[in-house]
C-alpha cells in the first residue's frame, strides 16, 4: 500500500495568506528613520529609550551596505560583518573553487590569518549624512525639459560628490 501526500496549490496558500494578512493587520512600529533624524520623542515614550549621540553614531558607523546588494552589521573591532545568506552567496560563489565549494559546504576560519579574502567585495559605511535636496533642486530652473532638468539635477549631484570627495577623502553618494 502507497501513501501520497499532496501539499496545497499555490492559489490556496495565497488565498489563506490574505485572510490571514486581514484577520491579523500587520502594523509598522517606529518604522524607518535617518540616523540624523531619529524618532527620539516615540523613543522615550513608548520604550523609556533617550538615545545618546554616541550611540547613534555607533548605531549609523556598524551598518554597512555591500556593493554587490545588501546590508549588514559590524560585529566585531575587527571588522567581522554579519549579513543574511543571499547576500554572502555572490562572494562565496566567487571564492570557491573545484576542490572547495563553501556556498555548499560552509567555512570556519579558526584565526584571521586563516580567513579567505574576497576578490572585489566593497563594504560602505556611513559616515555622516547632509540634506543636499535644496541644492540639488536648486539647479531646476522653470521651463526646463525633463530632458534637460534630469541632466541639470545629474549635473548638481555630480558637483556634490566631487566638492565632498575633494572636502573628506571619501566618495559620497547623493541618494
Amino acid at each position: 500500500m502507497s501513501r501520497v501526500l499532496a501539499t496545497p496549490s499555490r492559489s490556496i496558500l495565497v488565498s489563506l495568506a490574505c485572510v490571514l494578512i486581514a484577520i491579523f493587520p500587520v502594523r509598522a512600529d517606529e518604522g524607518m528613520w535617518l540616523f540624523n533624524n531619529p524618532p527620539l520623542k516615540q523613543f522615550k515614550e513608548k520604550y523609556q529609550f533617550e538615545p545618546t549621540p554616541q550611540w547613534l553614531e555607533h548605531l549609523q558607523k556598524s551598518s554597512v551596505r555591500f556593493n554587490s546588494g545588501g546590508s549588514g552589521s559590524f560585529v566585531s573591532a575587527n571588522g567581522l560583518v554579519i549579513t543574511n545568506h543571499h547576500v554572502g552567496a555572490d562572494t562565496l560563489q566567487k571564492i570557491s573553487s573545484q576542490e572547495h565549494n563553501y556556498l555548499r559546504d560552509g567555512f570556519y576560519a579558526k584565526t584571521q590569518a586563516q580567513e579567505i579574502k574576497p576578490t572585489d567585495l566593497e563594504l560602505n559605511v556611513l559616515v555622516s549624512i547632509e540634506d543636499v535636496t535644496a541644492r540639488v533642486n536648486g539647479a531646476l530652473k522653470a521651463g526646463l525639459s525633463a530632458d534637460a532638468a534630469s541632466a541639470a539635477r545629474g549635473s548638481a549631484i555630480a558637483q556634490i560628490e566631487k566638492e565632498s570627495r575633494e572636502k573628506t577623502g571619501l566618495r559620497s553618494d547623493v541618494v
